[in-house]
């Protein structure tokens, strides 16, 4: 053997070496990246929402975070919500079934992953309520001809805001209508006021939540007085106002002037014109700003004048000030800094009035310290370490809202820093080395870390499935055990257990619902635990029937399905409460059943879409188009448009007509196209604006193909029943098979009918059926007379074959029936009806030819009790005579004479 010279030893030695390191870097990286992605930050894509509710009723809070791994948690006043009376909680989703005091307060959605946990923004459920009238005296308020009088309603507080409500003539008036608005601070606008608005009004508060009603305990009265010349006079408001509108809102700042002329208004802002601005518009003296933002702030002034007077115009002041929720963001979304080493967040907050902001830290408030230094903007963590790893929140908050915004931190030691953008992975280190330990050569630091095992599976999640799962059978279907009605009107609490898994364990279900409406209409689909055996599905219609579809997925792919139908509870009917113990009775204002939360600026926008409309046959070519409105938005509606749109082909919604009339609610659509499926939708228009849509009509065919060949159809239809419905009518049945024309379209059915006993092909008169209708009523037939039946069906090729021919006899009339004369009967019918013991089969149809012998009836009748009555006052008078003459002998003339004159 050749000895080894020390050249080759220390060159094997050290090729050796650099293998070995360059291997253990590899994994290393690969370790380093597998964990970077295995660390993501959460982030909430739904938030719970602040809501209002009355004494009792459920409340619903969303949260949604990404990833859907994360754990979520709820906190009630800053305290963990555990098993809690009266709240469900199903991961995202908390239900509370009975709103009470132990359960309104601030809510929050806790949010927690292997990066750390993060808190959302509080959500206020409040318990809703109304308070009485406050006492007062009545006015009297005085306005001149033709000027707009002003009737105001002092609201009691209220959570929500509470609508109002007039008294207008016996009537309860609940939106604007004529020449009465309403306006959102809960005045009566009078426009153009004469003698025939003279009276008492009085003013109702409604709590749309508790659906409570209370009426004022005053009233005013208004007298509309002739004057022939006065000074411009500003009525209201009656002093400078102070306006605070969130930022977004519309907006109305009230002025009503009155004055001999009537006076000319007009407004000003901070000294200049706003007729210039492209967000205000005028309604009547009132100025309207649209959708306000900070711009909008500052000092309004309306301006009344008509000319009489030393001074020569009136004014008054608004002062507005535009709030605007808070606005949040962080300077950096991540930060990786090295131990021993300061971190600082900067935090950047917009808002009016000045938000209020609060620094978390995994869902925890930071206090000042000598390592947290805390100020609005800034929050500076000294010295850092390990335990300072986590997520870091900026929480602002201040009267109309709140926002929150997040960083990720994460700690490594001065040599874990391998590039830019990378979170190392320290999954060990803070666990084994502190930043004061003496360092160790970096060959041996590497050795280390690729001894580490890597971390264990989440405990809850199921394992990954095996590479061979061929053997693995599907799930079965799970069994349902909720009922399927519920009392509930807004949510349903779905439960089930498993059954057979397959041979492995079921990795999650799929949970799919929707509202038994529209086949077509979208699920709603969620994914729940393998380990969860309830899910709460929420955001229901009251009083509506629901669907759901579930099946559990193992490593076999999706299982069977269960299916089941629900039905939600219907909403109770609204309380009326009196004020000051004055019942609510025949004038009683509360007679809406709404139940959505109205905003008082939601109030005033454009109409409400209508409902959706139905559609009728005009003629071949045209249809009636009907709808029902709703909500006019503060406004009364002034026209209506309809669009069409072409089923089956690419384009926009066409308008078909507009400025229909708010008093017609159907109107007419023509010159559609043969052959051609259409859907209809309706917009309503106020003052502000267009209403959205209304929801699509259902596809209506259009009778009749164009531009197409046909061929003619050759097998008719086949008649299946006949009956004799009066003297006059007959109703027949038939049925179609398109497969006996080789599926050719058809356009409808000819009826041919005659008497039986004519000969003669032109006795025969035909009826027209279009469309696909498979029943007909013959009508204005001769009495007891049988008819020769048969049909044809046709298309633009022409008429099929005659079908089979029925014979039917009406039935006789009622004189022929009592002379004893019997009908002869009617052809037998192929089969018995479909619906023979339906209603056409029992009605018991009125004879016009009955009335007659009613009348001769009554005057017999009534004839023969005058003759009975007076029968006896006429013998008891002529005996009364009688009695006069000589030996009692009877007169016979006496007795007649007697009659004749009590008679007549």
């Amino acid at each position: 053997m050749c000895p080894e010279s020390p050249t080759a030893v220390y060159g094997i030695t050290m090729i050796l070496r650099i293998t070995a390191v360059t291997a253990i870097c590899c994994c290393l990286l690969s370790d380093v990246r597998c964990q970077d992605q295995s660390i993501q930050v959460p982030q909430f894509l739904v938030q719970p929402l602040s809501t209002f509710q009355k004494y009792g009723g459920s409340v619903t809070l969303s949260c949604m975070v990404e990833p859907a791994s994360a754990a979520i948690s709820w906190r009630l006043n800053g305290d963990e919500l555990g098993e809690f009376p009266g709240i469900l909680i199903s991961g995202g989703t908390l239900v509370i079934t009975g709103l009470n005091n132990d359960t309104a307060g601030r809510y929050q959605c806790i949010a927690r992953s292997p990066a750390g946990a993060m808190a959302s923004v509080p959500a206020i459920v409040t318990l809703a309520n109304l308070q009485d009238f406050k006492f007062d005296t009545q006015h009297v308020i005085e306005v001149d001809e033709g000027n707009t009088a002003v009737i105001a309603c002092n609201l009691p507080e209220s959570h929500p805001k509470a609508q109002v409500r007039y008294s207008v003539k016996q009537e309860w008036l609940e939106t604007s209508r004529d020449n009465y608005l309403i306006m959102p601070s809960g005045n009566l606008q009078i426009v153009n006021a004469t003698q025939e608005d003279e009276g008492t009004y009085k003013c109702a508060a409604y709590n749309p939540v508790t659906q409570e009603v209370k009426t004022s305990v005053s009233s005013d009265r208004l007298r509309v007085r002739r004057s022939t010349a006065e000074a411009a006079r500003i009525i209201y408001p009656p002093v400078a106002q102070t306006i605070i509108v969130t930022k977004g809102q519309s907006l109305i700042l009230e002025c009503v002037a009155s004055g001999m002329p009537p006076p000319r208004v007009s407004w000003a802002k901070d000294g200049a014109d706003v007729s210039d601005h492209n967000k205000t518009r005028f309604l009547l003296t009132n100025l309207l700003i649209e959708s306000t933002s900070d711009e909008d702030s500052g000092m309004y002034t309306c301006t009344a004048t008509n000319g009489i007077g030393d001074s020569g115009s009136a004014f008054i002041f608004y002062n507005v000030q535009v709030f605007e929720p808070p606005e949040v963001n962080m300077e950096s979304s991540q930060q990786i800094i090295t131990w021993g080493q300061s971190a600082k967040f900067t935090c950047n907050v917009k808002g009016n009035p000045q938000p209020s902001v609060v620094w978390l830290k995994n869902a925890v408030a930071l206090l000042p310290s000598s390592r947290h230094k805390i100020s609005r903007r800034i929050l500076r963590v000294n010295s850092v370490g390990p335990e300072d790893d986590g997520i870091y929140q900026c929480v602002a908050e201040n009267e109309v809202g709140s926002a929150q915004a997040l960083t990720f931190l994460m700690t490594t030691r001065t040599d874990r820093v391998l590039y830019s953008g990378t979170f190392p992975n320290l999954a060990s280190e803070r666990d084994a080395l502190p930043p004061t330990a003496p360092l160790i050569p970096d060959d041996k630091q590497l050795l280390l870390k690729a001894q580490l095992k890597p971390r264990p599976p989440t405990p809850g999640l199921p394992a990954p499935c095996p590479p061979d799962n061929a053997n693995i059978l599907q799930s079965e279907a799970p069994i349902i055990l909720s009922s399927p009605r519920t009392s509930k009107t807004d949510f349903y609490e779905l439960t089930w257990k498993p059954r057979r898994n397959g041979g492995a364990p079921i990795l999650f279900y799929t949970v799919k619902h929707r509202k038994v409406v529209n086949a077509t209409d979208d699920w709603t689909v969620s994914r729940v635990p393998g380990t969860q055996h309830r899910q709460i599905l929420t955001k229901l219609d009251p009083g509506s029937l629901y669907e759901v579809e579930m099946a559990a997925y193992n490593c076999g792919g999706e299982g069977q399905t269960a299916m089941m139908t629900f039905r939600t509870g219907r909403r109770p009917k609204p309380e009326i409460i009196a004020s000051k113990e004055v019942q609510i009775q025949k004038d009683d204002p509360g007679t809406s059943t709404v139940s959505s939360i109205q905003s008082d600026n939601n109030r005033l926008s454009p109409p409400e879409a209508p409902d959706r409309p139905t559609i009728s046959m005009a003629s071949e070519t045209s249809v009636f188009v009907t709808w029902i409105p709703r909500g006019n938005g503060g406004f009364p509606i002034q026209s209506f448009r309809v669009e069409y749109k072409k089923m089956k082909q690419p384009g926009d919604w066409i308008l078909a007509t507009s400025d229909i009339p708010p008093s017609r609610l159907s109107v007419e659509i023509s010159e559609l196209e043969k052959g051609t499926a259409y859907k209809f939708r309706v917009r309503a228009l106020n003052i502000l604006g267009e209403s959205q849509p209304s929801a699509p009509s259902r596809p209506y065919m259009v009778s009749g193909y164009s531009n197409r060949n046909y061929e003619r159809p050759v097998t008719g239809p086949y008649i299946t029943f006949t009956e004799a419905i009066n003297e006059t009518t007959i109703m027949l049945k038939w049925m179609y098979t398109p497969a006996s024309n080789n599926n050719t379209p058809i356009h409808g059915f000819y009826i041919y009918y005659r008497p039986t006993d004519s000969d003669n092909d032109s006795d025969y008169k035909k009826d027209m059926v279009e469309g696909d209708r498979y029943w007909h009523f013959l009508t204005d037939l001769q009495p007891e007379t049988s008819y020769d039946i048969k049909m044809q069906c046709y298309n633009k090729g022409g008429e099929s074959e005659f079908s089979n021919v029925m014979i039917c006899e009406t039935k006789a009339l009622l004189a022929a029936r009592k002379s004893g004369r019997q009908p002869l009967p009617a052809a037998p019918s192929p089969q018995p009806p479909p619906n023979r013991n339906g209603p056409l089969g029992t009605a018991t149809l009125a004879r016009s030819s009955d009335l007659p012998y009613l009348i001769v009836g009554v005057v017999l009748g009534s004839i023969v009790l005058l003759i009975v009555a007076f029968t006896p006052i006429c013998l008891w008078r002529a005996l009364s005579k009688q009695s006069k003459y000589p030996q009692g002998r009877f007169q016979p003339a006496a007795f007649l004479e007697c009659c004749f004159c009590w008679c007549t």
